[in-house]
């Protein structure tokens, strides 16, 4: 996956602090950083959405729709 921020292409970490089951993307270069999507089938990136409980979020798939929810991570 390609880096919306610069282009460049993104570190796949396997696992986050939210999930063990859901990996983080990172880039080097320019130091963004999202979750991946929790639809193994999709390479899309996680945005988190409040939903009015403390530290707790709605994420929302960037390119699939596929979403869940959690703490928020970033």
């Amino acid at each position: 996956m390609k880096c919306p921020g610069c282009q460049e292409t993104v570190e796949e970490i396997k696992g986050s602090p939210v999930s063990p089951y859901i990996n983080t993307y990172k880039c080097t270069k320019c130091g963004w950083r999202k979750l991946k999507c929790g639809n193994t089938s999709c390479d899309g990136y996680l945005e988190p959405e409040e939903m009015g409980y403390p530290n707790t979020v709605r994420y929302n798939c960037s390119k699939c729709g596929w979403s869940g929810t959690g703490i928020r991570f970033f």
